[in-house]
């Protein structure tokens, strides 16, 4: 970028900090090419063939090389102008974009759902200043042709990335691309990364794994697989059977590990209701008769943990590499916004918590903004809200990360970000409530709080016993009594153990208690943020994956009203852990999209809807140990509501 370019979007960062309100976010357009003929904005779709195989799966005989499809969105530019790299992906079971958006005006991309917004932004920001790469991953869009998708692998999806900024590089000159000299880095350009869920995925270790990476961005996206998908080492059988389905409407072509998974929980399988744990999981894929082959418990394991963070942080804390061609097992201190949603059952707000202490233990400038966007279950009436966190626009937002992190911008034009911001929106029959609400905290809270403005909400221990009727009322046990209006239930509730023990059943099979958060409020239950945690029959003392003797449960937030109890709901079944049946089977069910991926599905229903027949689930559970985060904006150090 010449710095006449430089200097016009660092003056308008200031001017417009300067003249927005506390709460607005500053946002950089950039100027008119200043030549008499610029180059027009354009849309150039491109192959790199890597060499790297096409799976690191024998059995499906892997090709040597693999071919990935990108396309470059390119912003109106003169001879001499330079731009930094967005390097964008897409969602599981999407593609990368092709199209450039009309132009840069985002006055309706800022009030869109939090994922499609995300979306949308990567095709207008070229007409921002920068040039866009958006590729599709392995066994996605185009790149399925000669390629296996394996869930963000570092050693072959996150390398694949670093093919391309390679080529970037090698063709700065042509495309008009940024690079960086003096830096001590080989081959660096300005480069920042974009993407939601799948395409969050992917820049966490690419950030972690390439010195280039400047500024981050992921959206929805995971720490630890594990957990994601087996929570209490129950399966979260409702939204993995919705993700086999969007990857098999997509075209999804899976390594073997993944495709025997999607046909044992997928709505293929008729019988996935009966994989309801961990051990049936390990147990159906372990059969001899598994398609495309069986799959080992050894497996399982080292193939999803070491594709999140979780696993990086770990392997640094026992001073292990990585195991991925890195020079030295430690995070650099990169500058990243994390989005991710309170009311996302796929990948809860915990995870982004992890994420976002990971990446700022490393010393980067990290900032966490909750939503009430994300992967919404269809299935449980969810609808998917905006990407901002009450007044902060999370599309504003991001393109002020941008601003200062590769465009230079000064400091000041982050000042409307907070260091963490809670959505604290009403939780309303599976939709975002009322007005939008934020909460800026200095840090995120986590368990029973102390000091001024807090309410400590602690209990030594509770029992719940569920019932053998199905589809009965979930039981709730008070913690608290909210003393008058004022506060807010914000952070990450914490348990010291679970114990969970069968009640009489006529079939041989494990019980499972469904846990959440939960608010009884004249005579009601709100199921806050509508996240569940699983817990199979057994004791549990900590999260999978996670060495620290406590239980954290999705991290939530909600303003409270005054006599409001609350406390931890019991659910004896739960839609988000039901098995999904597709409409092959069925085909009287009624057709939905699912818009937490923009994408249409077949008509879709779930094994308790009465399609198929339900088992009931008796249980007791003991909890030990339950404190909650509750404190009083503008009296607890450092809250403050941005509505």
């Amino acid at each position: 970028m010449p710095p006449s370019f430089r200097a016009a979007c660092c003056a308008s960062v200031l001017i417009l900090s300067a003249c927005g309100s506390s709460n607005e976010v500053a946002t950089v357009r950039p100027p008119t090419a200043a030549c008499t003929s610029p180059t027009p904005a354009q849309a150039i779709d491109r192959t790199l063939v890597v060499d790297l195989p096409s799976d690191s799966d024998p059995s499906v005989n892997p090709t040597p090389t693999s071919t990935i499809h990108y396309t470059l969105l390119l912003p109106p530019r003169c001879p001499e102008d330079r731009f930094p790299i967005v390097l964008h992906s897409h969602g599981y079971g999407g593609s990368r974009r092709k199209a450039l958006a009309a132009n840069g005006d985002l006055a309706a991309v800022r009030n869109a759902p939090h994922f499609p917004s995300i979306e949308q932004l990567a095709a207008a920001l070229p007409f921002h200043g920068y040039a866009v790469i958006s590729f599709d991953q392995r066994g996605h869009g185009d790149s399925a042709a000669s390629t296996r998708a394996r869930i963000i692998d570092p050693a072959l999806e996150t390398q694949d990335s670093r093919r391309l900024l390679d080529w970037a590089h090698d063709n700065a000159e042509t495309f008009n691309f940024e690079r960086q000299t003096g830096t001590g880095i080989d081959r660096d350009l300005k480069v920042g990364t974009l993407g939601v869920s799948y395409g969050g995925g992917f820049q966490m270790t690419l950030a972690a794994l390439d010195p280039r990476i400047d500024a981050i961005v992921p959206n929805g996206t995971w720490n630890n697989l594990l957990y994601s998908l087996l929570p209490g080492d129950g399966v979260k059988l409702s939204f993995d059977g919705l993700l086999c389905l969007l990857g098999g409407t997509g075209g999804v072509v899976n390594t073997p590990l993944v495709a025997a998974l999607c046909n044992q929980v997928g709505p293929s399988n008729l019988l996935a209701s009966t994989i309801r744990t961990r051990d049936d999981l390990v147990t159906a894929l372990g059969r001899p008769v598994t398609q495309p082959r069986p799959v080992t418990a050894d497996e399982i394991d080292p193939f999803f943990f070491s594709h999140g963070m979780r696993y990086f942080e770990t392997r640094q804390a026992a001073h292990a590499p990585w195991g991925f061609g890195e020079s030295q097992a430690r995070l650099r201190a990169v500058p990243a916004l994390f989005l991710q949603g309170n009311r996302d059952v796929l990948f809860n707000l915990t995870e982004g918590v992890r994420n976002a202490a990971y990446f700022d233990a490393a010393g980067g400038d990290v900032r966490l903004l909750s939503s009430e966007g994300g992967h919404m279950n269809p299935l449980a009436n969810q609808v998917e809200g905006t990407a901002s966190c009450g007044s902060v626009n999370g599309v504003d937002a991001v393109l002020a990360w941008y601003a200062r992190w590769l465009q230079d911008g000064p400091a000041s034009g982050l000042d409307a970000i907070p260091k963490v911001c809670l959505s604290v929106a009403a939780t309303v029959d599976g939709q975002p409530g009322g007005t939008p609400v934020g909460l800026a905290l200095d840090s995120v809270p986590v368990g029973s709080l102390s000091g001024s403005g807090a309410l400590p909400a602690t209990l030594a221990s509770a029992t719940a016993s569920v019932g053998q009727l199905l589809g009965s009322a979930p039981s709730f046990v008070p913690v608290i009594t909210v003393p008058d209006a004022g506060y807010a239930l914000a952070g990450v509730p914490r348990l010291a153990g679970v114990e969970v023990t069968p009640g009489p059943n006529l079939l041989p099979r494990s019980a499972i208690a469904f846990v959440g958060v939960g608010i009884r409020r004249a005579g009601s239950l709100i199921l806050v943020d509508e996240q569940l945690t699983p817990f199979v029959e057994g004791r549990h003392g900590s999260n999978r994956g996670h060495q620290n003797a406590v239980i954290d449960l999705p991290a939530i937030g909600e303003l409270l009203e005054a006599g409001d109890e609350v406390g931890l709901l019991f659910y004896e079944q739960q839609v988000q852990y039901a098995a999904v049946v597709s409409a092959a089977s069925l085909p009287n069910l009624t057709n939905v999209v699912n818009l937490a991926l923009g994408t249409a599905i077949p008509a879709i229903g779930s094994a308790l809807d009465g399609s198929l027949l339900a088992v009931p689930n008796p249980y007791e559970a003991t909890v030990t140990g339950i404190e909650l985060p509750i404190l009083r904006p503008g009296e607890y150090p450092g809250a403050a509501l941005r509505r």
